[in-house]
């Protein structure tokens, strides 16, 4: 027998198995416009999409013998909610694709899965053990918990919280109200305005070349982090940076670091502008550095 048209055989066969493994999933519910819509369960992936309909269309490819329950109670619905459930011992292998309205407010939780969701105007909860999360857009409220996985935003929520293990968080953008927190993630924020920000590192490094509004705050703190605040030429803020055993770097002014207290690492008080906005750094062993947002940042130290 050829031992290409065996082969062949065994690829069909092999896509047909797989075909045949999977179950569709679609589900549509007409809605209210600032709708509570609630996934949970096993998936591997969710892409949440925002639309201009008064509708919800659930839609996706799940292992075979995936009980999906859930759904809406009426109609118009404000409140729907999907829970999945794999075959016993199975790995979550399920895609999904959620169309909602832009207003609407989304929970989703998983163990090691992606989601993006692009458009949301109202409010999002997300939460992963590993893989990744993308949130584009401007939804009123972001809150964000990742152990392992990556967490980017694109875009300016109304209030922002993102916590991460070991993740790294990427924010392409701004909030008036932020907050970013990890262990041993890095976190990177740039292009964007900010109104509040603090974030908190124990062995992540952190990088922080947003700008600051008129009485504006910013508050990093990092055990053993380093800390890398890039600022632009016309920067107005007045800087308070310690460290208890780490050193600071100022590459934006002549004023240098003064020793700590009893001796111990350094501080520096720097003014710049009238002072619209205020930053606060602080880390026990990690290094501090001010820097000119159009120079990279050093390498961490």
């Amino acid at each position: 027998m050829n031992p290409l048209r065996v082969l062949s055989a065994l690829v069909v066969c092999g896509v047909a198995t797989a075909a045949a493994a999977q179950q569709k999933v679609e589900r549509r519910h007409h809605v209210t416009r600032d709708v509570y819509v609630r996934v949970n369960g096993a998936f591997a992936s969710l892409r949440v999409t925002a639309w201009d309909r008064d509708s919800l269309l659930l839609t996706g490819d799940v292992p075979k013998g995936t009980r999906v329950d859930g759904g809406a109670s009426e109609t118009p619905s404000k409140g729907v909610k999907y829970y999945l459930e794999g075959p016993a011992g199975a790995a979550a292998t399920g895609k999904l694709e959620l169309f909602v309205p832009s207003g609407a407010t989304v929970w989703a939780k998983a163990a090691n899965a992606s989601m993006d969701v692009t458009g949301v105007t109202g409010g999002l909860d997300l939460n992963i053990v590993g893989g990744r999360i993308a949130v584009s857009g401007t939804p009123r409220e972001l809150n964000v918990e990742s152990m392992d996985g990556a967490v980017t935003i694109t875009g300016t929520p109304g209030w922002m919280r993102v916590k991460t293990a070991s993740g790294a968080i990427v924010v392409n953008g701004g909030s008036p109200d932020a907050g970013m927190t990890t262990v041993s993630g890095t976190i990177t924020a740039r292009g964007g305005d900010y109104e509040r920000a603090r974030i908190e590192s124990v062995t992540g490094n952190v990088v922080f070349g947003g700008t600051l509004r008129r009485a504006g705050s910013l508050t990093i703190d990092s055990h053993s982090g380093t800390i890398d605040l890039a600022l632009p030429v016309k920067a107005s803020l007045d800087i308070e940076a310690t460290t208890i055993a780490g050193s600071i770097l100022n590459n934006v002014t002549s004023r240098r670091p003064t020793p700590g207290r009893e001796g111990r690492g350094e501080e520096l008080s720097l003014g710049l502008g009238i002072g619209d906005a205020r930053a606060t750094l602080r880390s026990f062993k990690g290094n501090i550095r001010l820097l000119r947002s159009d120079a990279p940042p050093n390498k961490p130290g």
